[in-house]
């Protein structure tokens, strides 16, 4: 495993701003992402109270059916002592769903890692998983390589079925064929058989896409030590009941102040990430698993499409009776983490710090700061079959990722197309046209109809002219379509459809290649800078 460090430019505005440009970071964020900014977030959270022994109690839990390792007890008594935690997270998607799940949690045992050395003292690294999200559309699917294309493997689903991650079962019978079916387009190695045990053992009693992804990471990173909790575990609802009681008390001030942070973020030229409303509740009410988002109406929360109104009092009721029934969105999941969690740093992609910029005030609505924001890293994989590949045409990887693979695809086509063969096609096209016209001159009042079926026998002509050219292309493709091949290959294995590997493929595509130990080898080699892209060659 080699690794190189990639230059690549920021993804978007938001993240250009968030790496050089301080006032944004003072404008929209409480703490810098250096040293001074953890010690002062230090200090903020040594003064909060958090209910640890619940929280670990919780965690514990959910994870004792996956297995807890010898690091993963340490770092709950750590938490449960008084450790601050790195914490990222992401949906649950089948086989982990792309590597951007697993990058962000590689980037937050990383940055605990080295929070630990620098700053003297335990940081645990926490996933959550996003077991309360219903966009089942996001994660009911996996891309594979199809010759030298993406090609999309959807799981079958319900049509329109609206429950929760955590709450969805899948048929396994029906699950283990698709893995499979999504293992035999990765083709065989020595590691296929291994892997898809691996995934077939977390398939066992693990019938929701949950409780499937949390198997998977935790086979895959749980020697690291990596805590792993459900966003939607009804025991992390108990202790979010006093929180969301709070939330709903603060619903105008938190939907307010991020609404009107969203219109200085719009007016600074960053768009517009959330869509905030000054009459959100920023809340969601479960009822039989599906979520609705409420509103704040005539002093009531509702949602109107589903017939659902409450008076403030009856939504208090319900956070302090049944909170497994609340549900946090966009706006108030992550003030509801750090509410639970002693959350030291947080890890995230480009579109979450962008939503992140505008939350400041609703951590301040509920008396507390936001923890310093991390971009995660990012790892770009290369093959055997990429770097034979690379070295056929010449590229390296970096020149790819910019796009070289399509543009020296098209200065290829432009030298062998044959441009002779179409301009004499096109002068007999126009030859024939001229003596058409002529023809339809002397027809004019020969009889009715006869001009325009000179016309038509001139568009029937064309129709062959054009047979003519698209089959003379066809033959010019054929002839070097090897050429042309490698690199339609060459984007699929490192820019899929034009983005980068992590938000297409699952993190067994590269381990049917490597082998089961690849993020493991990986953590221990890699830097442990936060944000960087890594080209890793394996």
């Amino acid at each position: 495993m080699e690794f190189e460090c990639l230059d690549i430019p920021p993804a978007s505005p938001v993240m250009a701003a968030y790496k050089d440009d301080e006032q944004f970071i003072n404008t929209y964020f409480d703490y810098k992402p250096d040293d001074t900014g953890y010690r002062e977030r230090l200090s903020e959270l040594d003064g909060r109270e958090f209910d640890r022994d619940g929280l670990c109690n919780a965690v514990r839990a959910f994870m004792e059916p996956l297995g807890i390792s010898e690091r993963t007890a340490v770092h709950l008594e750590e938490l449960r002592s008084g450790a601050p935690v790195v914490i990222g997270g992401q949906q649950a998607g089948i086989l982990t769903g792309p590597l951007y799940s697993v990058n962000k949690a590689l980037s937050v045992i990383l940055e605990a890692k080295r929070l630990r050395e620098a700053l003297g003292r335990p940081v645990v690294p926490v996933f959550w998983i996003a077991g309360e999200d219903h966009d089942l559309a996001e994660i009911n699917h996996v891309n594979v390589i199809s010759g030298c294309r993406t090609e999309k493997k959807q799981f079958p689903m319900v049509p329109g079925l609206k429950t929760t991650a955590s709450a969805t079962r899948f048929d396994k019978d029906l699950m283990s064929g698709f893995i499979r079916e999504v293992f035999r387009s990765y083709g065989e190695t020595a590691h296929t058989a291994g892997l898809l045990q691996t995934a077939e053992e977390c398939l066992e009693g693990n019938e929701t896409f949950t409780a499937f992804f949390a198997a998977l990471i935790n086979r895959l990173l749980g020697e690291e030590g990596l805590l792993l909790m459900d966003a939607a575990d009804p025991a992390i609802r108990q202790l979010e009941r006093n929180h969301f009681a709070a939330m709903i008390r603060r619903s105008e001030e938190i939907a307010q102040g991020t609404a009107e942070t969203e219109q200085r973020f719009s007016e600074d030229g960053f768009g517009r990430p959330v869509g905030a409303e000054p009459d959100a509740a920023n809340l969601f009410y479960v009822e039989d698993g599906e979520r609705f988002l409420l509103s704040r109406k005539d002093g009531r929360f509702v949602n109107e499409q589903a017939g659902i109104s409450f008076t403030e009092r009856e939504l208090l009721d319900i956070a302090e009776s049944e909170p497994e029934r609340l549900s946090n969105n966009v706006v108030t999941r992550p003030v509801m983490q750090d509410l639970v969690f002693p959350v030291l740093g947080f890890v995230g992609g480009p579109g979450e710090i962008a939503y992140w910029a505008l939350l400041r005030p609703a951590f301040r609505a509920l008396g507390i700061n936001m923890p310093v924001v991390i971009p995660r890293s990012s790892f770009t994989f290369v093959t055997r079959r990429a770097a034979g590949l690379l070295g056929e045409t010449g590229l390296d990887a970096r020149a790819v990722l910019g796009g070289a693979a399509a543009s020296k695809r098209e200065e290829l086509l432009a030298r062998i197309h044959d441009h002779g063969a179409e301009e004499e096609i096109d002068r007999l096209e126009a030859q024939l046209a001229e003596g058409y016209a002529g023809l339809a001159g002397k027809l004019e009042g020969k009889g009715r109809g006869l001009p325009a079926l000179a016309g038509l026998n001139l568009e029937y002509h064309s129709r062959q002219f054009d047979w003519l050219k698209d089959r003379i292309r066809e033959s010019v493709m054929l002839e070097h379509e090897t050429a042309l091949s490698r690199f339609d290959l060459l984007e699929a294995e490192l820019l899929p459809e034009g983005g980068f590997q992590e938000r297409k493929y699952t993190p067994f595509q590269f381990m049917n290649e490597y082998g089961p130990g690849l993020f493991r080898d990986l953590l221990r080699a890699a830097p442990d800078r936060a944000g960087i892209h890594l080209l890793v060659r394996i």
